[in-house]
């Protein structure tokens, strides 16, 4: 199952999207769920391709490819304070201050790929991100993902 109540974070607090990858990475690490090295090639991936998304509540989608995932698995995180991340196909001076973050750890190439566009559709919903952002407790969050996003 990607979406998993275990793997949903309320108003978390981390100082800069480098700790946003290693805490949430070495979690997924520990649970097997990602190989050693992830956390590594998320920060290379995100050097080259960021994933700061310029909504009106910012959102960060990062990945990597798959080679060292072992099962599938979506992290869901709302930060109490916005942290920076370079914007999706902006300059290297375009910055997105970030309140949601989904990591993805999909291994097979399509399903990551189908996986991506699904969440990059949903976060165009206005309601959507709001109703994740303002919810004070995982219950709503998880409920809140699972009535939106079809996976």
């Amino acid at each position: 199952m990607l979406i998993d109540k275990d793997y949903i974070f309320n108003k978390e607090v981390f100082k800069n999207k480098e700790e946003v990858f290693e805490k949430l990475g070495k979690r997924l690490e520990e649970d097997n769920i990602v190989q050693s090295g992830f956390v590594k090639a998320l920060k290379e991936r995100e050097a080259d391709y960021p994933t700061g998304l310029p909504v009106e509540i910012g959102v960060a989608i990062p990945h990597t490819d798959g080679t060292l995932v072992n099962k599938d698995k979506l992290i869901f995180v709302t930060l109490e304070e916005p942290v920076s991340f370079n914007e999706m196909g902006g300059e290297d001076e375009d910055t997105v201050e970030v309140s949601i973050v989904i990591m993805l750890a999909v291994g097979n190439g399509k399903k990551h790929l189908e996986t991506l566009t699904k969440l990059i559709n949903t976060i165009q919903n206005k309601d959507f991100v709001e109703q994740l952002y303002s919810t004070n407790n995982k219950e709503e969050m998880h409920s809140i993902i699972v009535e939106n996003i079809d996976l």
